[in-house]
C-alpha cells in the first residue's frame, strides 16, 4: 500500500509539474496585480481511524490560501496546511501536514478539491517514547464559502513512516473524516 500511495504522490507531482508548462496555467499569480490569496482560518473535527486502534476524536486547525505559485487555466489551487491532535486508545499523535489541493466550483459558493500532500507526525503508542513519522497523504475536500462563512467537510488517507512505536506497532497510518468550520478573511 504504501509503495502504490508514494507512486500516486510522486505521479501527481510530476503530472502537474508538467501542466503547469502548458498554455494557460499562470506561474507566480502572488506576484501579479489582481491576485488575492483569500486566506481562510477553520477549526477542524472529526473521526480517526489509525491502525492498531479504535476510532477516536480528532480536533485540529486549517489554514488556506490560494496557491502563490501556480494556477491552472480552470479551477484553483488551494494550499491547506493542517495541525491536528489525536489521543486514543493508546496512540497519542499531533501531525502536520501540506496538503495542496485542486478546486473546482460545483456550484456558487460550492467547491470539490483532491490531491496529494505531505506530512510530520509525532507519534506515541502506550508508554512508548515519540517518533517522528514522515508521511504522505491524498485527501478530497468539499468546501462551501459565502462572504466570511467558511464549510466544508473533508476525507484523508494518511500513510506514515513504519518506525516502531511499541512492540509489534510500526506506523500510525490512518483515515480521517472530518467537518470543518471557519472564517474567510
Amino acid at each position: 500500500m504504501k509503495n502504490k500511495l508514494s507512486a500516486f504522490v510522486l505521479f501527481s507531482s510530476l503530472a502537474l509539474s508538467g501542466s503547469v508548462l502548458a498554455e494557460g496555467w499562470t506561474l507566480g499569480p502572488a506576484f501579479k496585480d489582481g491576485w488575492s490569496p483569500e486566506f481562510t482560518l477553520a477549526a477542524v473535527g472529526g473521526a480517526m481511524d489509525a491502525d492498531n486502534t479504535d476510532s477516536g476524536f480528532y480536533s485540529g486547525v486549517e489554514f488556506s490560501l490560494n496557491c502563490p505559485w501556480f494556477q491552472p487555466p480552470t479551477g484553483m489551487i488551494r494550499q491547506q496546511f493542517n495541525i491536528g491532535r489525536f489521543d486514543h486508545d493508546g496512540l497519542e499523535m499531533t501531525s502536520f501536514e501540506m496538503n495542496p489541493n485542486y478546486f473546482m466550483e460545483l456550484a456558487p459558493h460550492w467547491t470539490l478539491g483532491v490531491g496529494p500532500g505531505i506530512g510530520y507526525a509525532s507519534a506515541s503508542y502506550g508508554n512508548g517514547d515519540s517518533e517522528g513519522l514522515w508521511s504522505v497523504q491524498v485527501s478530497t475536500n468539499l468546501n462551501y464559502r459565502n462572504g466570511h462563512l467558511f464549510a466544508g467537510l473533508g476525507a484523508r488517507y494518511q500513510d506514515t513512516q513504519n518506525h516502531q512505536l511499541a512492540p509489534g506497532i510500526n506506523g500510525a497510518d490512518n483515515w480521517l473524516v472530518s467537518a470543518k468550520i471557519g472564517y474567510n478573511f
